[in-house]
Parts: C-alpha cells; structure tokens; sequence
C-alpha cells in the first residue's frame, strides 16, 4: 500500500489534482447554470467523502492530506492554469492527467489501490453529473445526466481505463 512518502511532491500534486480536475470537467461540461452549486458541492463532497469508506489507503492518505494538511487541488487556486479554460480545453486536460496517473498509479501502486483510486475519481465525476437536472426550468422537468454529462463520463472513464 503506498501513502504520501512514496510520491515526490510533483506525483502527490497530480494524486490531488485528477479527482477535482475530471469533476470540474464534468460539471462545465453539464452547463447547469444555477445547478453549479449543487453540482460544486457534489465535487468537494465527493472528493472528502472517500474517507469515510476507508477501502483504499492511497485515496485515504490524499483525502487526509487534504484535510489535515490543508493540501489543495490546483483547481482551487486563485492561480488555476485552468482558469478561463474552454469546455474543450479543461476536458482535453483532464484527460490528459488521467493518462499520467495512470502510468504515475502502474509505477507506484497496486493493482488494487490504482483500481480504487480510478474508481474514485470516476465516482465524482458521476457524482458531479447527478446533482443537479439539466435543461427543464427551476428544477423542473429536465434530466438528472445531461447528454454532454455523459459524454464527458464517457471519455474519463475510458481514459481511467475503467471501460
């Protein structure tokens, strides 16, 4: 099992980055308008919420980090180089950290603990995505998952290679 000694500063940042950087992608990807609150908060919900389950030592040691170490994700700085990105070029992001965690999770993990961390990420982005209703009006009518939603889920969880 493997915790924040075993990861250079550079490797742990992107461990903390993925999970916030594939949720904002999903949620600017939906285009809920007033839903972004719910659909923010179902991101750093999700993002804290592993720890509660306690299966993956990795994904508890970077929620602890979070939390006790005041760790932060770049997509929450001021200073994001995500900020002022298209939907385009924050999903072409995303995918493209993915694909590092993947070569950074076969280096340095297990089998397990990088199956539990993809798994992770993924869950927030589908948690992000059923947050709020796309479309209808005042939370009326409309869909829980948008068509973009899905798409945008679609392409991390193959880059997760989840599929």
């Amino acid at each position: 099992m493997s915790t924040k000694s075993d990861y250079t500063p550079e490797e742990w940042q992107l461990l903390i980055d993925v999970p916030s950087l594939a949720g904002l992608a999903v949620m600017v990807a939906g285009k809920s308008g007033l839903g972004s609150m719910k659909e923010s908060f179902a991101l750093a919900s999700g993002v804290l919420d592993a720890a509660q389950a306690g299966e993956c030592e990795l994904v508890d040691s970077l929620v602890a980090a979070r939390v006790n170490d005041k760790d932060r994700s770049q997509v929450e700085s001021l200073t994001s180089p995500y900020r002022g990105k298209s939907t385009e070029e924050l999903m072409q992001a995303a995918l493209d950290k993915c694909s590092d965690v993947l070569e950074l999770l076969a280096e340095k993990s297990t089998p397990d603990e990088s199956l539990s961390y993809r798994e992770w990420v993924l869950g927030i982005g589908q948690r992000v995505a059923e947050a709020a209703k796309e479309g209808g009006f005042l939370g009326i009518g409309g869909e829980r998952v948008s068509e973009h939603e899905r798409e945008a889920l679609a392409k991390l969880k193959a880059a997760l290679e989840l599929a």
